[in-house]
């Protein structure tokens, strides 16, 4: 008895190993058994000439960063490896995360930089005027979790918001939105929306998210800044694309059978994102209202 409970121990210890070394690169990657995200976390230039976003491929050197152009005619990897791309308002960098670490890339091939090299950093937003990148930071320890705040002209980072994650700069305001979970007696309840001004160092809060808004992520804002696009999840059910006004009001589900990451196109009319059945996986392209859904990305692309 006592050799199989000395057994029974080894077995799990062993599974808690083997479990902890198999974790995924970017947190949040994980969702119900039928989902599958070959294509993924869209980012529309500025110039409404390509849409970067990350591809996941079984092929040694296919999977990476790619653009493609909306009416999926032409399409190019941008960089071997990286996830959810950002472009800079000139369009000529995008900024990822690789390794959890975020860096910026010119779209011609040259000049990678890393810009972070501590902590578990994902999902980089560039500022209108160019000179910041927001990023969060996933590690809760000597190092603070939440949103963090690149300053590209000295290098310079700093934490803005504890907890803080997804985070979008509004096109014409010098704010960040971003979400942080509503957790109450050690029940999550949903999501709280604030934004950031760093400028004067002013936090908003915007709105708190409940049933079915359970889980909202990859939060987007629009070019004239009054409307949000976002991917959400009630407690039980699929993962849908969502807007509502900047102010939180208004909300509408887009989406009817399962979707994940999103984005604005330039001139508003469009939305890119990612539907998320296990049998395509694939990037898509549907009207703001929801209406006039078609496929984008193919297997025929890589």
């Amino acid at each position: 008895m006592k050799t199989f409970r000395i057994k029974l121990i080894l077995l799990i210890f062993c599974t808690i190993l083997l479990l902890c070394g198999c974790e995924k690169e970017s947190p949040y990657i994980f969702d119900i058994p039928d989902f599958n995200i070959t294509d993924s976390e869209p980012a529309w230039g500025p110039c409404g000439e390509w849409i970067a976003f990350s591809h996941g491929d079984t092929v040694p050197g296919k999977s990476g960063i790619y653009k493609i152009s909306p009416d999926g005619e032409e399409i190019h990897q941008l960089h071997g490896g990286g996830q959810a791309p950002a472009w800079s308002p000139c369009g000529q960098w995008i900024a990822f995360s690789q390794g959890a670490q975020i860096w910026k890339k010119k779209i011609n091939g040259d000049s990678l930089i890393q810009l972070t090299f501590e902590g578990r950093n994902f999902h980089p937003a560039w500022s209108p005027d160019g000179n910041y990148i927001a990023y969060q930071q996933s590690v809760c320890g000597d190092i603070q979790c939440g949103l963090w705040l690149i300053n590209l002209n000295d290098t310079t980072c700093y934490l803005i918001a504890l907890y803080g994650v997804f985070p979008d700069f509004h096109p014409e305001k010098k704010t960040i939105l971003y979400r942080r979970r509503w957790v109450e007696d050690s029940q999550v309840l949903g999501d709280k929306m604030f934004t950031y001004n760093y400028m004067t160092d002013e936090t908003t809060f915007i709105i708190s998210l409940q049933e079915p808004n359970h889980d909202n992520r990859y939060l987007r804002i629009n070019s004239d800044g009054k409307k949000i696009v976002f991917s959400s999840k009630p407690r039980t059910g699929k993962r849908q694309i969502w807007t509502m006004n900047i102010d939180g009001t208004d909300r509408k589900q887009l989406t009817h059978t399962q979707a994940y990451s999103c984005d604005w196109s330039p001139c508003g009319k469009y939305i890119v994102y990612t539907d998320s059945r296990r049998e395509n996986g694939r990037l898509w392209i549907m009207d703001a209202d929801g209406s006039n859904k078609r496929q984008l990305t193919f297997e025929h692309h890589f």
